[in-house]
């Protein structure tokens, strides 16, 4: 009897001294981007004396429960009262990363990893030599990236003439906060009450893709052409560690019907200027290739090379003519590839126009049988 009595004391005084700390967590309820944002609360000590305390910080993912980063702080004095703590008070901060695969920033200000995560504070009190939990509270927070993913290609409201489009956007920035970027692409097509938006969300697709390891996606040869005249709505989600960590804007688009005048485009006197980056602008050509290049180094000739982008592997075609022949300066040139072999209609192709100093000049073209 005598045991239970003391083991009953013991346990109301750890009770009292456990509820003389409280902690009201302030975090930021959106922007929540780098790790001095996470020290913003404010401690209440209800005893009557002043104490000494460090905090604990224990980061883990919602989604399986593992434990992504832990930062404690120094030992600072809490006064009776209530103390609102700033970054300052903590400093400095050890932190460790206990999971690489989140690919957490190791600076002490560096940026937090991306997405839903659980974070508990623990108030740890010092008294001589003994230290027990003080307090703790707990909270779920979204960590999102500065910059979703951005769409690029088709443009917005954009009339294209591709039935079968080349989609391209950029990933989320600091891109560097990634250690394994997915990203899930949907299409679907938008009915003449909805917008782009409610489309996406409720519509069935028309198209969608998973686990894309790279900034663009080419509609496949495999899938029905779009429809011209249609409205057809687009986008893609970035995902960390299989987890959502940003949703692009709702695109829209339009494909038109192929303009199959060829003496159009002659007397229009379009010429794409080729670029040094491998970049996701296109054109439509039919027939002839027609292309830009300033000869800077006054090379006589250059050579070109074809890769057929809609293929499985990106096969390399060289076609008869690849040499053509350069002045110096700005340089508009043909490319007549309508008897070549191995073009296939509506297929999207990359030219490359390699010079004498082995520099690559690039352009990409949809490829159209003349009258078909």
């Amino acid at each position: 009897m005598r045991k239970l009595i003391i083991f009953l004391l013991v346990n109301t005084l750890s009770a009292v001294v456990a509820g003389q700390v409280l902690i009201n967590l302030q975090l930021p309820p959106s922007g929540l981007t780098v790790k001095n944002q996470l020290w913003n609360f404010s401690i209440i000590n209800t005893g009557a004396d002043n104490i000494n305390v460090k905090v604990e910080i224990i980061l883990r993912d919602v989604s399986n429960n593992q434990q992504v980063l832990t930062g404690t702080s120094k030992i600072f004095a809490l006064p009776k009262g209530i103390k609102q703590v700033q970054y300052a008070d903590v400093m400095p901060v050890v932190y460790n990363v206990n999971n690489s695969n989140y690919g957490v920033d190791g600076n002490p200000d560096g940026f937090l990893p991306v997405g839903v995560f659980s974070i508990c504070f623990n108030v740890i009190e010092f008294t001589s030599d003994i230290s027990e939990t003080a307090a703790e509270e707990c909270e779920t927070i979204e960590i999102e990236p500065i910059s979703p993913p951005m769409l690029v290609t088709p443009a917005d409201s954009e009339h294209i003439e591709m039935t079968r489009p080349f989609f391209t956007w950029t990933p989320p920035v600091p891109f560097n906060l990634f250690s394994s970027l997915l990203y899930d692409w949907v299409l679907v097509e938008v009915q003449a009450t909805q917008t782009g938006a409610v489309a996406v969300q409720q519509n069935f697709p028309a198209l969608s893709q998973s686990n894309l390891s790279v900034t663009s996606f080419q509609y496949p040869l495999s899938s029905p052409e779009l429809d011209t005249g249609k409205l057809y709505a687009w986008q893609v989600t970035a995902k960390n560690n299989s987890s959502a960590i940003g949703k692009s804007e709702v695109w829209t688009f339009k494909v038109s019907k192929f303009r199959s005048d060829t003496s159009t485009y002659q007397r229009t006197g379009y010429y794409s200027k080729l670029s040094k980056e491998n970049n996701p602008a296109y054109a439509v050509c039919e027939g002839i290739v027609r292309y830009e290049y300033v000869n800077e180094i006054n090379d006589s000739t250059a050579t070109l090379k074809l890769y057929d982008l809609s293929s499985a592997n990106n096969i390399e075609l060289t076609p008869d003519d690849n040499k053509p022949v350069l002045k110096f300066g700005q340089n508009f040139l043909k490319w007549d590839l309508t008897n070549a072999a191995g073009m296939i209609n509506k297929h999207l192709y990359l030219l490359e126009l390699k010079n004498s100093k082995n520099e690559s000049w690039y352009m990409k073209f949809e490829y159209r049988q003349p009258n078909q």
